[in-house]
C-alpha cells in the first residue's frame, strides 16, 4: 500500500492500484507525489513469456 499526495488540489489517499490506473479520487488528476510506501509494480520485461509460432 502506497500513500500519495495530488499535486494539483493537495489530497492525501492511499492506493495499491497499478500505475496505469492511479489517480487523485477527488480531482482526477493523475499528477500525484509518493508520500510513504512503495510504488507496486508488474513484471519486468524479462520475465514475461512470449509464445512465437
Amino acid at each position: 500500500m502506497a500513500k500519495f499526495k495530488c499535486l494539483v488540489c493537495k489530497k492525501e489517499f492511499e492506493n495499491d492500484s497499478p500505475a496505469s490506473d492511479r489517480k487523485c479520487p477527488e480531482c482526477m488528476s493523475r499528477y500525484l507525489e509518493l508520500v510513504s510506501g512503495e510504488i507496486p509494480r508488474g513484471k519486468s520485461w524479462s520475465a514475461k513469456s512470449y509464445s512465437a509460432r
